[in-house]
């Protein structure tokens, strides 16, 4: 009763549309977003009454975290070429009407994004706000020749942007991709690299969650499986560079032509492979040498990373120190003096290297009597 006072309509109430610009890709904004609100859970739960264990902890989220970011934002974005030039072009096909106008070409993994922007409007079109941002993409399938139902997916947005009337410069970039025939293909190469850059940053994916389970666990192999990571990711910016295009893409204008450069997307995967790479190389040679501070360093039990303990007596695990052999080095300190009467009734823990066994609890022998075993 209160909503319908003074109306006569007797339907709820229509607005006509508010058309804005499109200022952020809504993809990326949510990977920020999962970033952040991950990051900050991570953070809330993550002090202790251990500083170094807070700042140990810190360090491990945040590097892994980033790189997940990257990976995400690598796969996702729409970056991988840009270009952006400011030219005297013609508005709409029909129309007499010519703008001075930026427009500019962003060519992601799946799609590109043309942007056409003019500041001021045309005299003609006083009212008239010309602030483009369209997205053409393709699904990976190129489909038949033409814009009919089994055309590819690209060919068919393009042919639906002509019936709505969009400017003539959007249509003009895109339709360099759209024409397939002879030495004409660029859409079908850049759709090609981007496949395969598709697969193998997703491979990079599954790599990447790999490691963050075995470094929870065999920290060595998780090593191995971010400097994967970091390979696939490095094969992914190959493969851009050798198979989105045979020759440049080389759009004219009037005052300026359309030159491609590679983006922020692909320089975003580089340095994400980089970094795997190098956090990856330096776990590994620390593994050889400080492996007990390594695992303290991600918070993992260091008997993981040994194959058996040995409980011996102090007078056998001294020979075991002056003997120094290289299969069965103690984890204690070598160096450390040892008192001149040993007592044979003590038993002391000596851990033997890991060999073989990557998974599972250190094999425990003992050469204790059974009623020592509790003690």
């Amino acid at each position: 009763m209160w909503f319908d006072f003074a109306r006569d309509e007797r339907y709820p109430t229509q607005y006509a549309p508010n058309k804005t610009p499109v200022t952020v890709d809504v993809l990326e904004a949510g990977f920020f977003a999962a970033f952040i609100i991950l990051m900050v859970s991570f953070l809330v739960a993550l002090p202790t009454s251990k500083i170094q264990t807070t700042v140990f902890g810190f360090l491990r989220v945040t590097i892994l975290m980033v790189i997940g970011l990257l990976l995400l934002l690598g796969n996702f974005g729409q970056e991988w070429e840009v270009s952006h030039i400011r030219s005297h072009m013609p508005y709409k096909a029909g129309s007499p009407v010519e703008i001075d106008a930026t427009i500019g070409m962003k060519i992601g993994l799946r799609s590109v994004n043309v942007t056409l922007k003019s500041d001021p409007s045309p005299k003609e079109f006083p009212k008239e706000v010309i602030n483009y941002n369209e997205r053409f993409s393709w699904t990976w399938d190129q489909g038949r020749f033409g814009f009919g139902p089994f055309a590819g997916h690209l060919q068919q947005e393009f042919r639906a942007a002509q019936y709505r009337g969009l400017p003539t410069p959007i249509l003009w970039v895109v339709e360099y991709f759209v024409i397939d025939g002879e030495g004409f293909r660029h859409g079908r190469f850049y759709r090609l690299a981007g496949w395969f850059c598709h697969v193998t940053l997703w491979s990079a994916f599954a790599c990447w969650l790999l490691s963050l389970v075995l470094f929870r666990s065999v920290i060595l192999y998780g090593a191995y499986c971010l400097g994967l990571c970091g390979i696939l990711q490095l094969t992914a910016n190959l493969l851009w560079f050798v198979l989105r295009n045979p020759l440049p893409l080389s759009i004219p204008f009037e005052e300026a032509t359309m030159k491609t450069k590679f983006g922020s997307s692909f320089w975003l995967t580089f340095c994400s492979g980089i970094l795997c790479l190098i956090v990856a190389s330096a776990i590994i040679i620390i593994d050889v040498k400080f492996h007990t501070y390594l695992y303290t360093f991600f918070g993992v039990d260091p008997l993981n990373n040994y194959d058996e303990v040995a409980y011996l007596t102090k007078s056998e695990e001294l020979q075991l120190r002056k003997k120094k052999t290289s299969d069965d080095l103690p984890l204690m300190d070598i160096n450390k003096p040892m008192d001149g009467d040993e007592d044979d009734t003590e038993y002391v823990p000596v851990y033997i290297k890991r060999k073989t066994r990557p998974f599972g609890p250190p094999i425990v022998r003992s050469n204790k009597p059974k009623h020592l075993m509790n003690m």
